[in-house]
């Protein structure tokens, strides 16, 4: 990526019904020194409060811990072992999507459990590939990290989001399984060409 590319991040979230508080967190950062723009969203277990809790405390640990260069899978690995563990299901929980972008070099994306981030060059879809991180560590044994690196291209666009985007509609007719990747993929394709 030439240094003379502008880096726009836009962020939207809506509430759950009848909730002030948004389960989801979207954070970025400007490194100068490094010459580096990282954007995390993070999507707390639930609903409200207790929600944006988990993902406030996840998305500003993956957001330090990028900036100190950790390696995916430790990242991962500390905000596991830190979130507080849910008293109904025994779990702590908590996705992430981490995009970390060298203003002069490649994005690295790193991803757990959030629908995978899409990608568009010239308005049309753009196949990244992702390497599959599986944790070794044993509290966390199996579960998979999605890890992708690419160098982009002018008006070359990243979208992210978390599964309230891609379960919305779950249950009618039209999308019995919610909106899903693809549908979504599609709309905003569409969307770009218009303009």
């Amino acid at each position: 990526m030439a240094e003379n590319l502008y880096i726009e991040i836009e962020a939207k979230q809506i509430n759950h019904k009848n909730e002030k508080i948004c389960g989801d967190v979207f954070l970025k950062k400007r490194i100068k020194e490094d010459k580096r723009i990282i954007t995390v969203l993070s999507d707390g277990m639930g609903h409200g409060v207790k929600a944006n809790v988990l993902a406030t405390l996840t998305s500003t640990m993956a957001l330090n811990f990028t900036v100190e260069h950790r390696k995916p899978e430790r990242i991962a690995e500390i905000i596991m072992n830190t979130l507080p563990v849910c008293s109904e299901r025994k779990i702590s929980y908590s996705t992430f999507t981490v995009i970390d972008m060298e203003i002069d070099g490649k994005v690295n994306i790193l991803e757990y459990d959030n629908p995978p981030a899409l990608f568009f060059r010239k308005n049309k879809p753009l196949s990244i590939k992702r390497d599959i991180i599986e944790m070794k560590n044993p509290d966390h044994k199996g579960k998979k990290l999605c890890y992708a690196s690419f160098y982009p291209q002018l008006n070359d666009r990243i979208v992210f989001f978390s599964d309230g985007v891609a379960q919305s509609g779950m249950g009618t007719k039209k999308y019995p399984f919610g909106w899903e990747n693809s549908n979504i993929e599609e709309y905003l394709s569409n969307l770009l060409s218009k303009q």
